[in-house]
């Protein structure tokens, strides 16, 4: 048996948000006021009376018998609650049998002089390639323009960490989860504004679905619900292409078209009608991962 305690969510950073906490229905009327409070402090949120409309999803604690911990997850009608979990379910099993070093994702990111690269996943979603890449050495941080999935991402990365000390879990899982960051930022301006030192820069934009699939995924659907298909992918890639020093890593289905970018201002005119293209891309069978040399496109003048 589960029980719930909800923060109402419409919208995103993108559009005025409507976001607001809910207190818990279940258990002690008092103490459920006082968590709902603590949620509204730490994610910034009013309470769900300060709302004038209901909202359409809900974001709130899910609870269930065998696990001590709770998990903050996502609930919509179509659907149970989502929620991530980082030493568990189907990111466990990935992390165990997903194809290691070898598996398309990871070698797409690269080697330099003998270490790994640093990456940033700008599109950091529910956070499922950026724990693979960490399950193999890489230093991750995550940017994720999501309010609501930043927080679902927070949730699992500390609720991790405390299932490593109480659930005798193996030491290499918390090695894992401290090679995760997560920030609750707009990747496009966070990388022109803040300018991090990163080696590869990871986008896995939302594609637009050709038509509706009843199965999709839960998790897929309320990502999609929530920020929807992604508009922006060519300020995002400009914007990687100014700040990774290594390489620019884009995710898309097998067929899609390349992201379609000028090149940046130039005084050479021979490049005025050229388009920066992918210098290679590694394929499989559902996926593509579209490669920019960051060295290969300076060297072209494609970038400054």
């Amino acid at each position: 048996m589960t029980t719930s305690m909800a923060i109402s969510i419409t919208s995103d950073l993108n559009t005025p948000p409507s976001i607001a906490i809910q207190v818990n229905p279940f258990g002690d009327p008092e103490q459920a006021l006082q968590e709902a409070m603590v949620l509204s402090q730490k994610y910034q949120l009013p309470l769900a009376s300060e709302l004038a409309e209901p909202a359409t999803m809900l974001l709130g604690w899910h609870y269930e018998k065998k696990d001590p911990i709770p998990k903050l997850a996502l609930f919509q009608k179509e659907s149970g609650p989502v929620f991530i979990d980082f030493v568990a379910g189907k990111k466990a099993h990935r992390r165990q049998f997903g194809g290691g070093k070898g598996q398309p994702l990871v070698r797409a990111m690269g080697k330099i002089e003998q270490r790994l690269p640093t990456v940033l996943d700008a599109t950091a979603g529910m956070g499922g390639d950026s724990f693979v890449l960490a399950s193999l050495g890489f230093d991750v941080l995550m940017i994720e323009r999501s309010k609501a999935v930043s927080a679902l991402l927070k949730d699992a990365l500390s609720r991790g960490k405390e299932a490593v000390q109480t659930a005798s879990l193996p030491p290499e899982i918390l090695e894992i989860l401290n090679r995760l960051t997560i920030i609750h930022a707009d990747s496009a301006h966070y990388l022109l504004t803040e300018k991090p030192q990163i080696d590869v820069i990871y986008m896995d934009p939302m594609y637009p679905e050709k038509k509706k699939n009843a199965a999709t995924k839960k998790e897929m659907k309320a990502l999609q619900n929530l920020v929807g298909p992604d508009k922006d992918s060519e300020k995002l890639l400009q914007a990687a292409l100014q700040t990774a020093s290594y390489r620019v890593v884009v995710k898309r289905p097998k067929n899609a078209p390349i992201i379609d970018l000028p090149h940046s201002e130039s005084n050479d005119s021979k490049l005025d009608n050229t388009k920066i293209q992918p210098s290679t891309h590694i394929a499989s069978p559902n996926t593509r991962y579209d490669i920019y040399s960051i060295k290969a496109l300076k060297s072209a003048g494609l970038i400054a």
